[in-house]
């Protein structure tokens, strides 16, 4: 078994994790008290108490960053199991377009995420006064970068 493919699997994976909890969490925003994610807004006193955002007040940033998010995912999950599925079968069968679209499947789910967390960044820095609070949410989406977009090159190149 190719051991760059594996590494490259390995990091998409992780990165995949990261994409998910980023994404799905409410922390983007955290200051004493309450947290905004993509999806949900919640109050942490005295009691956790969330709510869904509506979606015909949302500001244009908002569906930006919902859509690429939603894309990123709906991207890096095939291109993970496509992957997967070549690592397994390789033996078998030699199809390097398998290989080759599952790293660029997890190449542009990675800029994806990039792409929501540059959004949100961008707007809220030009829209904030002082420092934006951001939260553990916000930065795992940064960091999933790094990996699925290092990983699909990783399984390109192996």
């Amino acid at each position: 078994m190719n051991i760059r493919l594996v590494l490259g699997l390995g990091f998409s994976v992780l990165g995949l994790l990261l994409y998910v909890v980023g994404i799905a969490t409410t922390a983007w925003l955290s200051t004493a008290g309450v947290e905004n994610g993509l999806w949900q807004a919640c109050v942490l006193v005295p009691v956790r108490v969330c709510a869904w955002w509506d979606i015909s007040t949302l500001s244009a940033f908002n569906h930006a960053c919902r859509f690429f998010a939603l894309v990123g995912a709906l991207l890096l999950i095939p291109g993970v199991v496509l992957g997967i599925l070549y690592a397994v079968k390789q033996g078998f069968t030699d199809k390097v377009y398998m290989k080759k679209t599952a790293g660029g499947l997890i190449i542009a789910a990675g800029a994806c995420g990039f792409l929501t967390a540059a959004i949100y960044t961008g707007y809220l820095q030009a829209n904030t006064v002082g420092a934006v609070p951001y939260g553990y949410s916000f930065y795992l989406t940064w960091v999933q970068t790094l990996f699925t977009v290092g990983g699909g090159v990783v399984c390109l190149t192996a």
